[in-house]
């Protein structure tokens, strides 16, 4: 299985929902954490080297995958090292409906162009669920903070809801 291929597979479906403008529900959602899962590969990939999802993840059975997230939060962390079974969220820094738009607005030519992006703009945050909950309250759950750019901290969103961590990868 030639997982470069596989990855940039979903690099071209992307490409497509861009150059035509249909985007479906949860597309780009599958597409971007298809193609995560194989360019980290890892532990983003089941035995079968099908993406494997960390949905509602374990702090002992998913430690692995959590720890090659991008950023995690300090409780998040505790609770990852002390194997607690504190309910994490794993989730996009940059909600996938900014990104859309960021790739709308780029307007990448080509796969490499789209990979750049993401590379900038892809973050796995893990958090606790409530700090997710505080996200919810401060309205930034699908959004970031008003004042966000593209040139600004892709943690935005954390930062402003006080929310701390550590940064990986």
């Amino acid at each position: 299985m030639n997982m470069k291929q596989i990855k940039n597979s979903y690099l071209e479906h992307i490409k497509i929902c861009i150059e035509s403008g249909s985007w479906g529900a949860g597309l780009l959602r599958s597409f971007t954490d298809y193609w995560f899962a194989y360019h980290k590969q890892g532990p983003f990939l089941n035995s079968n080297n099908n993406p494997k999802w960390h949905n509602k993840p374990s702090s002992v059975k998913d430690k692995d995958a959590l720890l090659e997230m991008h950023f995690i939060s300090d409780m998040a962390f505790d609770a990852i090292e002390k194997g607690s079974d504190v309910r994490l969220i794993k989730e996009h820094s940059i909600p996938l409906r900014v990104i859309r738009k960021i790739l709308i607005q780029q307007e990448p030519k080509t796969t490499t162009d789209i990979e750049n992006i993401l590379l900038r703009f892809y973050r796995l945050g893990v958090l606790t669920k409530d700090e997710d909950d505080i996200l919810r309250l401060k309205g930034l759950n699908s959004k970031m903070p008003a004042s966000w750019g593209l040139t600004e901290s892709v943690f935005s969103r954390y930062e402003v809801a006080g929310i701390k961590g550590k940064l990986f990868n």
